[in-house]
């Protein structure tokens, strides 16, 4: 009975694997065909996107061209996606995983022979309805360096103001500067005097506003300012929140935060917070691009009885039964259209042609006159078109002239001015209307980081790799400066050497941007969008803008990039089911909340991810080691987290390009100095507080270290494609894996800390930096300046030069320069502090240093001298002297600092003051905190005579800097 029963199993289970062999066969025929079919359809995504640019320059067949595109475009989108998902697939799992993934393969065959038949139905409809014929365009859309160098000569945000504003500006800094003239019925706390300055979209309410607003005039008069856009929609706690910011500084902000031990600060709170500071300052608040009356009545309340009288609050506007409800007639400016000459002027800028040259020519004769006759004065009509223009031969500029709206300056609902923008966005190269349309993604007037939006372009395939030897970033930067060249983004905040820091979007403009996002199904804004329900199948990307729950009936399979600005409903659940399969980013750095432990549990089924970013101070303390499995990710940044350790299979990740981790250095919950009197209630405390938690672990993980640095695994080394890391703790990874920082051959920027730190891993580090040949940017911080006298000595002695290094942060005692940074002809900007210097040597050599910033006695000696042919090409300086250090004099030689303009003066006492500003050709500000200069009154006179005419600014201690 045994027997015959063994026997029977035997027959059973080879049975059973005939079958299985039979069916691994059959799968593996079709594996087979698959291979070919992924070979044809690789091809005809080639062919779809050449058809897609040749069709966006084509001017014949609008209406069957364009649903025909619409089919390609979506075609391409699943393409692209299958495709993915199939390398992904194979590389995730070896030959005998995918044998036994059968199911998982299947599906992913028949997707791909699906999309085969597709695409040959999509041919055959061509051929039935005759959808293509194309006529491109007589000019290329292409920018090459050179004609881009030409076109973007100035910003886009200055140009505004050049031409038509001085007597606006003179007009509305009288209303502005007027002491406020008191009524019978108010009361000496009756509020500020409020300016409105309303008119249309387009008109420069703004631009007029800003300057004003800049100007010296105003800033020596009121005691704190504070610049507030407000936007259609508004969330009002973030506008209290920045109105702390500007007028008070984060100080203050994080006070009252500290101040509600705990509990959630509401309107209410901030209201009252801003109020009671206001009450015995002069004050100039403008409020731009208000809307409805709800709207000023919401933000007025923390002002209407603070401050001195004559404190003022200026207001834009387009709805002019605002503006009567908030400012007497005498207090209502609408500022004017551009006269002609001022038209002309602003327009031949732009398009930097000249006049003479056009009227030479027979087609262009007049052309000028009739293009400025059709914009009628408008500003934003006046830049939108010149910058259309400027990159066209001046043959096509009468066709262009043609498609212009007649009505452009009259009609007010601007729809004329939105035809506008559309010609523009249609005239835009292939290459940037991706670019342009991923901002609809941001919400209206929100201000966009440069650097954050060309990682993202980068992460989403947007950016063509032009072969030569610029990073992908670089190529993304020059996109990014293209489009401010063709006023479609608008700079918004720049850095002391020039370089565009922020950006926004003329709500013109972003209604365009959405409107064609929309058509073209490239995003759905979640929480603006009248409907909750995406018109269409297969959204790509999805903008979370407010809080408000997801529709499970959307389909969300196809969903690309998922970016959110508020809280977003059930994130962990979310993230762990199959509805974001196809997830490339994952962009939380505007968020509004604190990411937990729990939030990311499932993160590693993200196999498609590319961008990780996750918001400031979230409370997740430990990246699972699924991560892992995210091989394609290039973009993980988790600062101020509580994560101390990184995970070893960080280091399977070899298309990662930018790695920025750090961990905030202090414990919310509980003290380190004496952590056992926190442990007495800890198990209760634990079950009711996340950010406790956060903390215990991030404490046990780290040994109770306060450093801001991560620990790195051994193997970084394998990180080839890796350009930016940050932030090292130098004391707490090992010195095998601090010798393979030097095998990283990409990398262009590094953060480090050497607090603690042994002499052996300080050496390794020595000897691994001066191998990146390709290293920009250098941070190395001890971050106390008392303790540990010689780290920072031993961690930045190398034995040579960085010939690409261009910018150097030092953080720590150091005392004396190293030799090294003489060599150094390509730094251009120095940032010390705590260094104790007696001496500037080897700096005043550096044939490009720019910027030099000295904080926190990064110089500690009585005299500093700038010396005769020292500094060639500084233009910024900035000195801060704190804790009572010695420096009481500077002085600028013959001959020194040749382009130095600008020079900042904090927490010093200069009892000999500063000698030789005329000898500072270049010079244009000084500014200074009032206190730290023993005698005002010579200093005046120098500034005074100067030929230059620079401005002489003392800084109220109070104000935020």
């Amino acid at each position: 009975m045994a027997e015959t029963a063994l026997g029977m199993a035997t027959t059973l289970v080879g049975s059973a694997l005939g079958v299985a062999l039979s069916a691994a066969r059959e799968e593996m025929g079709l594996l087979l065909g698959v291979q070919d079919d992924i070979w044809f359809i690789s091809n005809e995504l080639k062919m779809m996107q050449a058809f897609l640019r040749a069709a966006d320059g084509a001017r014949e067949n609008i209406g069957v061209l364009k649903a025909y595109s619409e089919l390609i475009r979506d075609l391409a989108y699943d393409i692209e996606d299958r495709l993915e998902e199939f390398m992904v697939f194979v590389k995730h799992k070896n030959l005998c995983q995918q044998l036994l993934s059968l199911r998982e393969r299947h599906r992913i065959a028949v997707q791909i022979k699906t999309l085969k038949l597709r695409v040959q139905e999509v041919s055959q409809m061509n051929k039935r309805y005759n959808a293509i014929n194309l006529t491109p365009s007589t000019s290329s859309n292409v920018i090459g360096d050179t004609e881009f160098t030409r076109n973007f000569t100035a910003l886009n945000v200055e140009e505004s103001q050049l031409v038509g504003l001085d007597e606006p500006k003179k007009k509305l800094m009288e209303l502005i500067a007027k002491l406020k003239e008191p009524k019978e019925h108010e009361t000496s706390n009756a509020g500020p005097r409020v300016v409105s300055l309303v008119g249309m979209g387009g008109l420069g309410k703004t631009a007029l506003a800003k300057k004003v607003f800049d100007s010296k005039d105003l800033s020596d008069m009121f005691g704190t300012r504070a610049w507030i856009t407000v936007s259609q929609s508004f969330d009002q706690k973030e506008i209290f929140k920045e109105m702390v910011k500007q007028l008070f500084g984060v100080e203050s902000l994080n006070r009252l935060f500290k101040d509600q031990q705990g509990q959630e600060v509401t309107e209410a709170n901030l209201a009252g917070h801003i109020s009671k500071e206001l009450q015995e300052k002069r004050y100039l608040i403008v409020l731009d691009d208000v809307w409805t009356i709800d709207a000023w009545n919401r933000i007025k309340v923390t002002f209407q009885c603070s401050g001195k009288d004559d404190s003022c609050v200026v207001v834009t506007t387009r709805n002019h039964k605002l503006a009567e409800y908030c400012s007497p007639p005498s207090h209502i400016h609408q500022p004017e259209f551009l006269g002609k000459e001022e038209a002309r002027t602003l327009f031949l800028k732009k398009t930097k042609r000249s006049l003479d040259d056009l009227e030479k020519g027979d087609k262009t004769k007049g052309i000028v006159e009739k293009i400025l006759h059709k914009c009628g004065g408008l500003p934003l009509a006046i830049l939108t078109i010149g910058a259309l223009l400027a990159n066209k031969d001046t043959e096509e500029w009468e066709s262009i002239y043609k498609q212009l709206p007649w009505d452009l300056a009259t009609n007010p609902s601007l729809d004329a001015l939105r035809r506008v923008v559309s010609l523009s966005y249609n005239h835009l190269p292939w290459h940037l209307k991706p670019c342009f349309l991923h901002l609809s993604i941001f919400p209206e007037d929100f201000e966009i980081e440069r650097k954050h939006l060309v990682n993202r372009w980068v992460a989403e395939g947007l950016v063509a790799d032009d072969t030569s030897t610029r990073t992908l970033e670089e190529v993304a930067e020059n996109y990014f400066y293209e489009l401010i060249s063709r006023c479609m983004i608008q700079p918004s905040k720049l850095d002391n050497m020039g370089k565009v820091k922020t950006c926004r979007i003329h709500d013109i403009v972003h209604d365009i941007a959405v409107s064609i996002s929309k058509q073209e199904n490239y995003a759905f804004i979640h929480g603006e969008h009248t409907s909750n329900i995406a018109t269409r199948v297969g959204i790509r990307h999805l903008s979370c803008v407010a809080f408000r729950k997801l529709n499970i009936a959307m389909d969300l399979s196809c969903v690309r990039s998922l970016t959110v600005f508020s809280e977003p409903p059930e994130l962990a659940s979310l993230l762990c089911s199959s509805k974001f399969k196809m997830l490339r980013i994952l962009d939380l750095k505007h968020a509004q909340f604190a990411e937990s432990q729990q939030d990311i549990k499932y993160m590693g089924l993200l196999v498609h991810l590319k961008y990780l970013h996750f918001p400031l101070g979230s409370n997740i303390y430990t990246l699972p080691r699924s991560i892992g499995n995210l091989l394609g990710l290039q973009t993980l940044d988790i600062r101020k987290s509580k994560v101390a350790t990184l995970p070893t299979e960080i280091t399977k990740l070899h298309n990662l390009r930018s790695l920025r981790c750090s961990k905030v250095g202090t414990y919310v919950r509980f003290d380190t100095d004496e952590p056992g009197e926190w442990f007495k209630d800890a198990i209760d405390y634990l079950k009711c507080d996340a950010t406790a938690t956060a903390d215990l672990h991030m404490a046990q993980s780290s040994c109770w270290s306060t450093s801001s640095g991560i620990k790195l695994p051994r193997g970084v080394r394998k990180l080839k494609e890796l350009q930016i890391l940050e932030k090292v703790d130098i004391k707490r990874t090992s010195r095998k894996a601090i010798k393979e920082l030097g095998e990283l051959t990409q990398l262009r920027k590094i953060v480090v800390t050497g607090r603690g730190a042994s002499k052996k891993k300080c050496k390794a580090f020595c000897k691994a930096v001066p191998k990146l040949s390709t290293l920009r940017s250098l941070s190395v911080s001890t971050k106390e300046w008392r303790k540990e006298a010689d780290v920072l000595d031993k961690v930045v002695s190398f034995t040579s030069s960085l010939p690409s290094l261009e910018r150097l942060k030092l953080k720590g005692l150091l005392q004396k320069i190293p030799a090294w940074v003489g060599k150094c002809d390509n730094l251009v900007k120095v940032d010390l502090k705590y260094c104790q210097l007696k001496e500037l040597e080897y700096l005043a050599e550096l044939p490009n240093l720019v910027r030099l910033r000295l904080k926190g006695n990064a110089f500690n000696a009585e005299k500093l001298v700038f010396r005769e042919h020292g500094f060639p090409k500084l233009r910024i300086f900035l000195i801060q002297n704190r804790y009572g250090m010695a420096l009481t004099e500077v002085t600028f030689e013959q001959s020194t600092s040749p382009n130095m303009e600008t020079i900042d003066i904090l927490d010093c006492n200069l009892t000999t003051g500063i000698n030789g500003i005329n000898h500072l050709p270049k010079l244009k500000k000084i500014s200074i905190l009032y206190g730290c200069l023993g005698e005002q009154g010579m200093l005046q006179e120098e500034v005074e005579n100067h030929t230059n005419h620079p401005v002489l600014q003392m800084l109220d201690v109070s104000e935020p800097r």
